[in-house]
């Protein structure tokens, strides 16, 4: 996998849904990584042609208000969002050494979390281009 620039959250930084039922922090620290998703499973969850997300170790994140409830897309992971207004926040991989992903967007000052890659580029939606140059990864960064 290569490298992506060093990304740090400089102090706490939260988060929550459209209707205020699930409020997060994230604790301060580096950003294992963030990008952009592609994939038809992303587009069709948020309802958007992209997701922006960056990951982190799952003890860095705590529900501060209410919680997210599970849908299952896979046989790997979770999609966690807020039962009452559909807010999609996380993504979490059975696996527990796995990072946790978080819809950037979710995050009060989204702002400070830039993506630096997209993934399943190959499932993007043929009228949607953003306007970078960012490394652009058919599948996975693997």
């Amino acid at each position: 996998m290569s490298k992506q620039p060093n990304i740090s959250l400089r102090a706490d930084a939260e988060g929550g849904c459209l209707c205020g039922a699930v409020r997060y922090r994230v604790s301060a620290g580096d950003i294992a990584e963030s990008g952009y998703c592609h994939c038809r499973t992303c587009q069709r969850q948020s309802g958007a042609p992209v997701v922006a997300w960056f990951a982190v170790p799952p003890e860095r994140v705590l529900a501060t208000k209410g919680s997210p409830s599970v849908f299952r897309a896979s046989d790997r992971a979770g999609r966690e969002f807020c039962s009452r207004c559909g807010t999609y926040l996380f993504f979490r991989e059975d696996d527990p050494a796995a990072t946790l992903s978080v819809n950037t967007a979710t995050l009060d000052d989204p702002a400070g979390v830039p993506p630096a890659f997209h993934i399943y580029h190959e499932s993007r939606i043929g009228w949607f281009e953003t306007a970078d140059r960012l490394p652009r990864h058919a599948r996975g960064r693997s």
